[in-house]
């Protein structure tokens, strides 16, 4: 019986929990606030087998546990050191997101970690677009992109100078909506005003607020005004947006210029932006009313154009005097001719008649300023009203050259080229040799003797224009190889006679003269001279 017991005593010292299953050790409880995509990492040091687990429900689609190979709401281990993560996989809303981290060992579950997911703040700012330092025009950054700044109480629509087609409506302005919620416009109070979003997603969003010319009032200080407001969702307090666009008086808008402003004329006077020969530049206009139109050159003062041949820049409007309201018609531009080789430079300027009437009270001075060593420049008010500079290349001569041929033998026909080192003075052509000579062309006399110089050759080579034939209509003086119908020679080698057709020749007194003279450019004069003598 004695031994029986002590067995019995062993059995029951033997399988103590106390002795074989150690007390859970619990990691220290940890606090976190994350974002979204954030991963939180909680290591630990079990005594015994454990498993880490949170909620279905309370993580919803926004947190998951991980041990480094599979997502799920349990992780299980044995004794030892690990490390279980918490990855945040859902986005940021408008709610708070707790998570409650659990971890089980034995018969004892504790709670190791409290997780969030902040609310997003709701907000919605708008900002308006920068003007530039004149105020005629939008600010942007180096990439090109709009700048924004603090809304104006009034936000006010402008054409602006880098806006170059009016398209349906020039008159323009913008606002930056940043807002972490949707939101949409409604109580747009002017017909006029057009918005190019009405409603947005969270985010940035750019509105392009315009007005159509044709909504414009004329009057000199009338103004279109309108309002709207934007409401975010769930936001207390919509904003109001107060819009104007001010009278198109004093509008005066050049459609069509080339980048920079500039537009390029040949010494004749005609476009070289546009396709075409002997073409003026063509564009259209925007304005109000009727405009004056003045050419100015540094130094001196602007000069109304009148198109008379003095104005260096000429012009023509097709202002309709029949038709209200803002007119878009077409307009020419081009300039006198040039005939100094220098080129020249000058800006043309389009100021509304009533200003020119009313505020310039008929003295262009009062548009210039002048500095401290008498410099003359636009006033900043009327620059908007240059249209553009107009830039003209100078009188190029060309070089044309006559080469005898054959029957130029100093008997029957003799050939000679002047200079301006051998001219003489008594010579009986010596005023119009000496004008062309001094020009930078050529003169050259070509004399009969006798009819055996009938068909002498000559040569004419360079670029020409015309080759015209002086007195006009003559029949006498012959070129085989000449079209007088487009003034050209259809071979640089060509015969001449002096009696006019070999076939039906004419009798043609002593002495007389005629004078075959090339033009390299319209506006120029003649740049190479032949003069025919029959001395026999």
């Amino acid at each position: 019986m004695i031994a029986g017991l002590a067995g019995v005593v062993f059995s029951a010292t033997s399988c103590d929990p106390a002795e074989s299953t150690p007390d859970p050790v619990f990691p220290d409880f940890v606090e976190k606030t994350v974002a979204a995509g954030e991963t939180v990492e909680l290591s630990f040091s079990a005594n015994q087998d454990w498993t880490v687990s949170i909620p279905g429900a309370e993580a919803g689609t926004y947190f998951r546990l991980t041990d480094g190979s599979t997502q799920s709401f349990a992780v299980k281990g044995e004794a030892g050191d690990h490390t279980v993560s918490v990855v945040v996989i859902g986005e940021q809303d408008f709610e708070n997101h707790e998570l409650t981290v659990s971890m089980t060992m034995g018969d004892r579950t504790e709670a190791i970690a409290e997780i969030t997911l902040p609310a997003l703040e709701r907000y919605m700012t708008i900002s308006g677009a920068v003007f530039n330092e004149a105020g005629t025009d939008f600010s942007k950054d180096e990439a090109g992109e709009l700048q924004f700044g603090p809304l104006a109480e009034t936000v006010e629509l402008i054409w602006p100078l880098s806006l170059k087609q009016p398209d349906d409506a020039p008159y323009e302005n913008y606002i930056m909506v940043d807002a972490s919620v949707d939101w949409t416009v409604s109580g747009i109070s002017a017909d006029w005003l057009d918005l190019s979003e009405t409603e947005g997603a969270a985010g940035k969003t750019e509105i392009r607020l315009s007005c159509d010319l044709s909504q414009l009032p004329l009057e000199k200080d009338a103004k279109l005004e309108g309002t709207f407001t934007i409401t975010g969702e769930g936001l207390d307090t919509p904003q109001t947006v107060s819009v104007k666009v001010a009278s198109a008086y004093g509008l005066s808008r050049f459609i069509g210029v080339p980048e920079g402003n500039i537009l390029k004329f040949d010494a004749d006077g005609y476009s070289l932006d546009q396709g075409g020969e002997n073409t003026p530049f063509t564009g259209s206009i925007v304005s109000a009313e009727p405009l004056t139109y003045f050419y100015y050159m540094p130094g001196s003062f602007p000069m109304m154009i009148t198109n008379v041949s003095r104005n260096v820049i000429k012009v023509d409007d097709a202002w309709d005097a029949g038709q209200e309201g803002v007119q878009n018609r077409i307009v020419s531009v081009w300039m006198a001719e040039n005939y100094s080789e220098e080129s020249r430079s000058s800006d043309l300027l389009a100021i509304p008649t009533s200003m020119w009437e009313n505020e310039i009270g008929y003295n262009p001075e009062e548009m210039i300023d002048y500095d401290d060593n008498g410099n003359t420049s636009i006033k900043p008010e009327y620059q908007k009203y240059v249209v553009a500079t107009c830039q003209q290349e100078g009188f190029k001569v060309e070089t044309i050259t006559c080469t005898p041929i054959s029957g130029f033998d100093g008997v029957n026909a003799v050939f000679k080229e002047f200079s301006l080192e051998t001219l003489d003075e008594q010579d009986p052509n010596y005023d119009q040799i000496y004008e062309i000579l001094g020009n930078g062309g050529a003169a050259y006399r070509v004399t009969y003797l006798n009819d055996k110089a009938e068909g002498a050759k000559l040569r004419i080579e360079g670029d020409y224009t015309m080759a015209t034939i002086s007195p006009y209509n003559i029949t006498w003086l012959y070129m085989e190889g000449y079209d007088p119908s487009n003034y050209m020679f259809e071979n640089p080698e060509f015969s001449v006679y002096m009696t006019g057709d070999p076939e039906a020749p004419e009798n043609v007194e002593k002495g007389s003269e005629a004078y075959l003279n090339f033009i390299t450019s319209m506006s120029g004069g003649t740049s190479a001279m032949i003069i025919f003598v029959k001395n026999y």
